[in-house]
C-alpha cells in the first residue's frame, strides 16, 4: 500500500530579540536601548540615579513590547504596543464616524450621464479607497480593481470544482501538486506581475424550501390547470424525494499585482494610462484562467464590476442574492456600519431593521504535526447553518529567496534544540518534527527550483443576531481546533480585517 502523502507548515519565529518585529517596536526597543546607556553615563557618579535610568527605560520597553496582557472584555492577549495601535485606530474611526457610518451613496445620486460621483464610492470603514476598472479575458469582462493606498491591482476568477470532498486521497494529493505548480508558475516567472494568489470559499444559506414553494406556486398557476392528475402526481412525488441543500458554496480564486516600476515600465509599454494597466492584467488573468483549468478548476466566469459589487454587498448583507449582479456600485456597502461594540460589526441594508453581524479570526498557528491534503474539510465543510468566508492567501516569492527563508528557519529550529538541551529542558517532539520538515523543505525547494510563499489566513461569520453569532464564533474555533488550527477573533478590528475576505488578496504583510 503507498505511503499517505502528508503536509507540514514552518513555524513561524523571529530570529532574535528584535527579529521580525515591526518597525516602531525596533526603534522602541532600541529607543530605550539608547536612552538607559545615556542615563547611565550622565549619572554614572550616582549610583543611586544611574541604576533606575538604566533600568526603568529598557523596563518599560519590554513590557510594553513583549509582555502580552488582555484587557477587559477583549479575546486574547496582546502586547501592549499592538494594543495601543488597534486602539488608536479603532478611536480614529469612533472620532470620524461616531461608531456609525452611514453610506453616502442615496443622497449622493448620480450624474448626467448616469455614473456616480466620487462622493458615492466613498467606502465602508476599514476598508482602502479603490478605483475600479474594466478589463476583459477571454472575450469577458474582468473587473481590475487599483487600490492606492496599498500600492496594488487586482483581479478575480470564480470557479467551481468537486472539492476534496469528492475525492479519494490519491485524487486530493494529484490536486494539491497541481495547485502547488500554479503557485510555481507565478511565483518564479519574472514576466509576470501576480506576486500573491488568495483562494475564497464563502458558504451561505440557501432555502431548502424554494423548490417546494415553486412546485406550489406552479400548481396553483391557470397553465397548469388542464395538466392530467397522474402527472401532476408524479410531479409532487419527484418532488419530494428530491433532497435540497441548505447550503450554497461559492469559490474565487484572487490574483494581486504590487505596484511597482517594472508594472509601471510594462504597463506603459502596452498603453497609457489606464489602457496599459488594464493590457498588463488582461495578460495575467489570461495566463491564471489557464493555470487554474490546469489544476482542475473550472473557470466559471471572471469577475466583473456587477458580481464584485454583489460579493461585497452579499459579505456585508447576505439577504442581498450573491448572483444579483444588477446593484450599482456605490451600493456595494450597506446603508450603515456600526462599530460600536469590540466584539463584532454590525451591518445594515436600508430596508433591514435589525441588519447583520460580523466578526472575523485570523489563523494564528498552522498545523505543526503533518496533516493530510484535506486538513481543512471540517471547517470548510463541517459548518452547516453558518454563513462564513474562508481566506488563505499566499505571497510568493522566488526559489532563491524561499531557500535563504528556509535555512533562516532551519538555523532558528536547530538553535533552539541545542539552546533547550543546555538547560535541560524536554525537547517538545513537535519541535523534532518541525526541524526535519524544514531541513526537508530546503532541500526539495534547492533541488526542485519551486517558489515559496508565505501564507495567512482570515474567517469570517455572519449571524442574523448578537446571540447566533456567539454560537457560529464557538462553532468555527472547535472546527479549527480539528483542523489543527489557532485562531484569534480580532477585537475591535473586524470592521477593518474583514477586507481580508474581501476579493482583494489582503490581509498580509511581507
Amino acid at each position: 500500500m503507498a505511503a499517505e502523502s502528508s503536509y507540514v507548515f514552518g513555524k513561524d519565529r523571529p530570529t532574535g530579540l528584535v527579529g521580525k518585529r515591526d518597525l516602531g517596536e525596533q526603534v522602541l526597543l532600541v529607543g530605550a536601548g539608547a536612552i538607559a546607556v545615556v542615563g547611565g553615563w550622565i549619572f554614572s557618579g550616582t549610583p543611586v540615579l544611574a541604576i533606575p535610568a538604566i533600568a526603568v527605560p529598557v523596563v518599560l520597553a519590554v513590557l510594553t513590547v513583549l509582555v502580552p496582557y488582555k484587557p477587559k472584555g477583549a479575546a486574547a492577549r496582546r502586547t501592549y504596543y499592538k494594543w495601543w495601535r488597534i486602539q488608536r485606530d479603532y478611536k480614529r474611526t469612533m472620532r470620524t464616524t461616531g461608531g456609525v457610518w452611514t453610506s453616502p451613496a442615496i443622497e449622493a445620486g448620480v450624474q448626467r450621464d448616469g455614473t456616480a460621483p466620487a462622493a458615492a464610492l466613498e467606502p465602508a470603514p476599514g476598508i482602502t479607497s479603490m478605483r475600479p476598472l474594466t478589463g476583459s479575458v477571454r472575450g469577458q469582462d474582468i473587473a481590475v480593481v487599483l487600490q492606492p493606498e496599498l500600492g496594488c491591482v487586482t483581479i478575480a476568477l470564480e470557479v467551481s470544482s468537486r472539492g476534496h470532498a469528492g475525492k479519494d486521497r490519491a485524487e486530493q494529493a494529484l490536486a494539491l501538486e497541481r495547485w502547488g505548480e500554479l503557485l510555481d508558475s507565478f511565483g518564479n516567472s519574472a514576466d509576470n506581475p501576480i506576486d500573491r494568489i488568495s483562494v475564497l470559499a464563502r458558504q451561505l444559506k440557501s432555502d431548502p424550501e424554494a423548490h417546494q414553494q415553486y412546485v406550489a406556486t406552479r400548481a396553483a398557476s391557470p397553465a397548469t390547470a388542464k395538466v392530467p392528475a397522474w402527472l401532476d402526481k408524479s410531479y409532487d412525488a419527484l418532488a419530494n424525494a428530491v433532497s435540497t441543500s441548505a447550503e450554497e458554496h461559492r469559490y474565487y480564486v484572487v490574483a494581486y499585482a504590487s505596484w511597482s516600476k517594472d508594472f509601471a515600465a510594462e504597463a506603459h509599454e502596452r498603453g497609457d494610462g489606464d489602457e496599459g494597466i488594464l493590457a498588463v492584467m488582461s495578460a495575467a488573468a489570461e495566463e491564471l484562467w489557464a493555470r487554474c483549468e490546469d489544476a482542475e478548476l473550472r473557470v466559471v466566469a471572471p469577475v466583473d464590476l456587477g458580481t464584485m459589487t454583489a460579493i461585497i454587498r452579499n459579505t456585508y448583507d447576505p439577504d442581498h442574492a450573491i448572483w444579483d449582479d444588477t446593484l450599482p456600485l456605490q451600493h456595494a456597502f450597506p446603508r450603515q456600519v456600526d462599530v460600536r461594540d469590540e466584539r463584532y460589526f454590525r451591518a445594515r441594508a436600508a430596508d433591514s431593521p435589525t441588519g447583520w453581524y460580523h466578526a472575523t479570526a485570523a489563523v494564528v498557528s498552522w498545523p505543526t504535526t503533518p496533516v493530510g491534503p484535506d486538513f481543512l474539510a471540517p471547517l470548510l465543510i463541517g459548518l452547516p447553518d453558518i454563513i462564513r468566508t474562508v481566506a488563505v492567501t499566499s505571497h510568493l516569492e522566488p526559489n532563491d529567496r524561499a531557500v535563504k527563508r528556509m535555512l533562516a528557519e532551519d538555523t532558528n529550529n536547530q538553535a533552539e534544540i541545542q539552546r533547550d538541551l543546555r538547560k535541560g529542558k524536554n525537547i517538545d517532539p513537535r519541535d523534532v518534527i518541525a526541524r526535519d520538515r524544514a531541513s526537508q523543505r530546503g532541500m526539495e525547494l534547492a533541488a526542485s527550483g519551486a517558489a515559496g510563499s508565505a501564507i495567512v489566513g482570515y474567517i469570517t461569520v455572519s449571524a442574523r443576531t448578537e446571540k447566533e453569532l456567539a454560537k457560529a464564533k464557538r462553532d468555527t474555533t472547535a472546527k479549527s481546533r480539528s483542523s489543527h488550527l489557532g485562531i484569534e477573533w480580532l477585537d475591535l478590528e473586524h470592521h477593518r480585517a474583514i477586507f481580508n475576505t474581501l476579493p482583494f488578496g489582503g490581509g498580509i504583510r511581507i
